[in-house]
């Protein structure tokens, strides 16, 4: 909850990131509140009303997971619908043209995307193509696989879009960008 808070602010494509990895730990604990609360908030070193809003947070998780039927696999709906309110900012911003940093930033992954796409069908919109191949890549190296030197350098122009987009995102939130 505490990071997830900071990210909220600072970075919407890692906030989205760390929500994906939070899902990801409330599924290894079984959407069992007893284990997060034993095994995951007692870590915080965090007064007795913090660890309370903790507590909460991931309660509400898990009641959101179980209800949205995303016990196995899926993501928030609270997720999926920032993202595609993210993916809306990035269509504003080619449409108008009102950053050309941002247009070749983006043109220089595109076709990436293009190619990401052709791999994942279920994809909603460019946005959650990058997210999701993020998310997998960082999956892999925390299991320790194998990732080609092509496939990391693809990553990392990915990173660079999705945080340009989520500079500007910020701007747009702050009233500092319109449409």
């Amino acid at each position: 909850m505490l990071v997830a808070k900071k990210k909220r602010k600072e970075n919407i494509a890692e906030y989205i990131l760390y929500i994906y990895q939070v899902e990801d730990l409330i599924r290894a604990f079984r959407l069992d509140m007893n284990l997060i609360e034993n095994q995951l908030v007692t870590n915080y070193r965090v007064d007795e009303n913090t660890s309370k809003e903790i507590t909460d947070w991931y309660s509400n998780l898990v009641i959101m997971m179980d209800k949205e039927g995303i016990r196995e696999q899926g993501h928030l709906q609270f997720l999926v619908n920032l993202i595609n309110d993210v993916n809306q900012i990035h269509l504003k911003l080619m449409e108008t043209g009102i950053d050309e940093n941002y247009i070749s930033t983006y043109q220089a992954v595109a076709g990436l995307i293009t190619e990401l796409k052709q791999k994942n069908k279920e994809a909603q919109n460019d946005v959650d193509l990058a997210i999701t191949a993020i998310y997998g890549f960082l999956l892999l190296k925390m299991q320790k696989k194998t990732i080609s030197d092509e496939t990391t350098e693809a990553i990392k122009r990915i990173s660079k879009w999705l945080g340009l987009l989520s500079e500007m995102y910020k701007k747009y939130e702050e009233g500092d960008l319109e449409f």
